[in-house]
């Protein structure tokens, strides 16, 4: 019975005592286990081979001997088997003695008595098997948390839906064990909460959510109706959070049929990999694989060109911004990331299943093995109803065949002869062991003699044509280059292939730059996706990945509508959840793709989704305030701040670079010295990073973490972060410090995003610096 006298406060803490008690009971069984599995892996490892009978004495011994070791290898795998599973159950338990659970919720069935349900980030079960201490947020029940307040509710389950009512909800902030906060709410997640979890300071990595996921968010998490999600949301409205989440949600709820192996989440940059990679762990669950687009660029042409990044493409652009070249080559980016320029590939495509095709002529020394003629022949005698896969298979499978006749026609020749007399001792050891064991070495003793010259020359040959045959089994004697090459050679080819009939504004230009960049094995960014495109379908997407069952894509305004199809063709039985804010698109690629790039028409629209997240958390309401005021009204209009109070927003006018780093170095100091963890010192380019980080380092003390953020970094350091804007994306800071946000520098249409961009970087803090004039976009009600 309850005790009248005790508050709901003393209550919930002589329950938490109770919960407490059952993990703790929980991890000393498991810690013992542990202890004894880590003993059985230490014995069995070091007495391995004393339990192995050896004997080679005879074929039938050996096999006894082979039988022996694989049995010990099996109780080995077994036993680490078990001692990762208890390793795990302890680190969980762990956590839960530290946090076990979040909310409670008391939810009466139609027609039956309430019952209260505790929600947390991981169940507890008692001893029982029975008793649910605590239930999983994923759980089907714990969506009541997040969806209603109290009153009449339901929930779904995989048969249907629960009706009934939520008689209360009750929030917790519990560390180290004890109870820090307890609110009741009657919202979604209080707005007490929510405070509490966003007043605190920044990390160097993403947190969880779990506590404090709202209503649109948890719809995001749970939601699998839809082969196609996309999500737009303001700057902190936690659409990545929601996207981690989302993950956990799938794993735990496909835990039978589905593996963190088979999702796949394209990351705008390296330094974000490592800032959201303790998310899942923290929940339990193992990490997704994770890449950036420009991994996949570089796993599929970076061994044999030269590759651009969108990061040094950017750069570029900048550098050359304002000139004819400039104008060019934004002209040549915007059309080759454009819809229009998907089309043309693909109507080009249908024009090479009939001819076209450029080929490589494989060719050793001056030896001709197959000509270009001969392959584009044997090609196209394949029936194009057949598809490129079956043609390009169909000749490597020709081309091996051909390099082994090749092989043979070389025996006798004088080149092979003297190359096999220079042969190392081990080449002829090999040649004798395999003569031996073909039955050779008996009487027959020239015939033995021939035989190993001929098994050493075939030898001398088969290396020599190997990088030729590793190229062939790469289907390398199609060159794709070449083949995308003359779509640009030829106006009336390239108006042919268009949909409407035209040449793109610009056409002579791109057809010069592809001739000189592509001839000198250099690729542009922009022109790195569409030869992808190409290559794979020549090849017959022979390197699909069809066991990717879902691809998340953040940042997806970034994305060109190019790119977007790219993806959906390389994963195409794979869900897809594309999360963005078109507010942030800064890559000129996508600036003109109405905010996502052509994402929404990937897929059916009945089983298409798209859901807006307009209020943002990360930020104080006036550093919300402040940053819509840098875009146009009608961007602004669908942002909303959550109500946190916090310091305005700075302007810093500067008479030049000098007494900028001054200034920005007394309010770092000063800012430290407050307790505000990472401070993020952002700047347009990577190379104003460079000058920026060298002259903050040479006025503050050595006692400073200070670090310079490249492209290449994989970890976001405590302390000051000195960083390009591009490569802040996704990150957030508890103070940011922007770097001369002046006319000259931001004073463009197109730099109004990216200024944007910069300024929601800030949890707490926003000092905005420039020198001479301030950008037209910065709001004038700074402090």
């Amino acid at each position: 019975m309850v005790n009248e006298s005790q508050s709901p406060r003393e209550e919930e803490e002589k329950r938490l005592l109770v919960v407490l008690e059952q993990v703790s009971r929980r991890m000393r069984k498991e810690t013992a286990v542990l202890g004894e599995r880590r003993g059985d892996v230490v014995g069995i490892r070091q007495e391995f081979w004393e339990d192995v009978r050896m004997n080679f004495s005879d074929s039938s011994e050996v096999a006894e001997t082979w039988t022996s070791i694989v049995q010990q290898a099996e109780v080995l795998a077994e036993r680490e088997r078990s001692h990762r599973v208890a390793s795990e159950a302890v680190e969980r338990l762990t956590k839960q003695f530290d946090s076990p659970y979040f909310a409670r919720i008391d939810f009466a069935e139609d027609g039956r008595e309430a019952e209260t349900i505790y929600i947390g980030r991981a169940s507890l079960l008692g001893e029982d098997g029975e008793t649910f201490y605590v239930y999983d947020w994923r759980a089907p029940v714990s969506s009541l948390f997040y969806d209603h307040e109290p009153g009449p509710a339901a929930y779904r389950v995989p048969n249907g839906e629960i009706d009934g009512e939520m008689t209360l909800k009750r929030q917790f902030v519990i560390r180290g064990g004890q109870m820090k906060h307890m609110f009741d709410t009657s919202e979604t997640v209080g707005d007490e909460i929510l405070q509490a979890v966003l007043s605190e300071g920044s990390d160097t990595s993403m947190k969880s959510i779990v506590a404090t996921i709202q209503k649109e968010q948890n719809f995001i998490i749970r939601d699998e109706r839809h082969k196609l999600l996309v999500v737009q949301g303001a700057a902190g409205s936690g659409k990545t959070s929601a996207a981690l989440q989302r993950i956990a949600y799938l794993l735990y709820r496909h835990r039978e049929t589905l593996t963190a192996n088979q999702i796949i989440l394209f990351s705008p940059n390296p330094v974000f990999k490592g800032y959201i990679s303790h998310v899942l762990p923290d929940l339990g669950e193992a990490n997704m694989r994770q890449m950036t687009f420009r991994e996949l660029i570089e796993a599929r042409l970076g061994r044999r060109f030269e590759v651009e990044d969108l990061f040094a493409q950017t750069e570029t652009l900048a550098a050359i911004d304002g000139t004819a070249e400039g104008d060019a080559r934004e002209r040549s980016v915007k059309y080759k990331g454009s819809d229009h320029f998907f089309m043309t590939v693909a109507n080009y495509l249908k024009r090479l299943e009939q001819g076209g095709v450029s080929f490589r002529t494989l060719r050793y020394r001056d030896m001709t093995i197959a000509s270009a003629e001969e392959i584009a022949e044997r090609f196209y005698a394949i029936e194009a109803s057949d598809g490129f896969a079956t043609r390009a298979a169909n000749v490597k499978r020709w081309l091996l065949e051909r390099i082994k006749a090749w092989i043979e026609s070389q025996m006798n020749e004088k080149w092979l002869e003297e190359a096999a007399e220079l042969v190392d001792q081990e080449d002829i050891q090999r040649a004798y062991v395999d003569v031996r064991r073909s039955g050779g070495f008996h009487d027959e003793v020239f015939d033995d003699e021939d035989q190993m010259s001929q098994r050493l020359k075939r030898k001398v040959a088969e290396d020599a044509i190997a990088p030729i045959a590793k190229a062939v089994r790469s289907y390398r004697f199609i060159d794709a280059v070449a083949t995308y090459t003359a779509l640009f050679e030829s106006r009336p080819l390239f108006a042919s292939c268009s949909p409407d009939g035209k040449l793109p504004q610009g056409w002579e230009w791109m057809s010069l730059r592809a001739e000189e960049t592509l001839g000198r094995k250099r690729i542009d960014h922009e022109d790195a996706t569409p030869l992808m495109y190409l290559s794979e379908a020549l090849e017959g997407f022979r390197r699909v990945e069809g066991d990717i069952q879902h691809v998340f894509v953040d940042e997806a305004q970034d994305y060109s509508p190019f790119q977007a199809a790219f993806l959906r063709r390389r994963y195409p039985r794979a869900r897809m959840t594309v999360l963005g804010d078109f507010n942030q698109a800064i890559y000129v690629q996508s600036q003109e793709s109405g905010g996502f790039g052509g994402w929404t028409r990937l897929m059916a629209p009945e089983v298409t989704a798209a859901l807006r997240l307009t209020t943002s958390y990360r930020s104080t309401e006036q550093i919300v305030e402040f940053t819509k005021g840098i875009l146009a009204p009608e961007d602004a209009v669908h942002i909303s701040p959550f109500h946190r109070i916090g310091e305005l927003p700075m302007l810093i006018p500067c008479e030049d670079a000098g007494r900028l780093s001054e200034r920005m170095t007394a309010d770092v100091t000063e800012l430290l010295g407050r307790g505000y963890g990472t401070i993020g010192v952002i700047t347009k380019t990577a190379s104003e990073s460079g000058d920026a980080a060298a002259l903050l380092k040479e006025r503050l003390s050595g006692d400073v973490p200070l670090t310079l953020v490249t492209g290449g970094s994989a970890e976001l350091p405590k302390g000051v972060s000195v960083l390009p804007a591009y490569l802040a994306k996704g990150i957030e800071f508890d103070a940011v410090l922007v770097w001369d946000a002046s006319s000259e520098r931001y004073g463009k249409e197109k730099d109004r995003k990216l200024l944007y961009t910069v300024c929601t970087r800030a949890l707490h803090i926003l000092h905005v610096y420039y020198t001479g004039e301030a950008s037209p976009w910065l709001p004038r009600s700074g402090g």
